[in-house]
């Protein structure tokens, strides 16, 4: 296994997930015009708030992965999206990937918040409900989904291709 810097480490996290998204590799600079995905550490739900005037200024959602400190177990994902004139932080979402794979769907914890998933044209778009129906059928496709997002990122643990850093993060560095 090639031993990776931190950088290193988020680059392929913030790849594996776009990956994830729209259901294949090498999109990422598409991706970044709509959708903002930062990598880190738990953050406290305030600060995700402050988000929400960053993505009504730019006009780009933001999805939030973090991990424990060890890098181990399902990661906790956060959206920061625009409804109409507004922000709105979901705080606790799901991965879920249908059988037939492609592009993953983003299902907010709670009744009522529909599903979200990038359509071909890479804008998050929001569905009224979530894709499947049944606590089974939801069980199933969030384990696809992050089993997927696992295998990605042990596709790219055993290769030796440094991914970059998304150009909108190499600017800000």
């Amino acid at each position: 296994m090639i031993e990776r810097t931190p950088q290193q480490q988020a680059a392929n996290l913030i790849i594996a997930t776009g990956h994830l998204l729209t259901g294949s590799f090498g999109r990422q600079a598409d991706l970044d015009d709509n959708l903002a995905i930062i990598v880190g550490p738990p953050i406290h739900p305030l600060n995700l708030l402050h988000w929400t005037n960053w993505v009504q200024k730019s006009r780009r959602n933001i999805i939030h992965i973090s991990f424990s400190q060890d890098y181990e177990g399902v990661p906790n994902v956060a959206l920061i999206f625009l409804d109409g004139d507004r922000s709105v932080v979901a705080e606790h979402c799901w991965l879920w990937l249908p059988q037939s794979g492609g592009r993953c769907w983003i299902i907010p914890d709670g009744e009522g918040w529909g599903a979200y998933r990038l359509d071909t044209d890479l804008k998050l778009r929001r569905h009224s409900r979530a894709p499947a129906r049944g606590e089974k059928a939801t069980q199933d496709g969030c384990i696809r989904a992050y089993q997927r997002f696992a295998d990605i990122l042990d596709g790219q643990s055993t290769s030796s291709v440094e991914l970059p850093l998304p150009e909108r993060l190499r600017t800000a560095a």
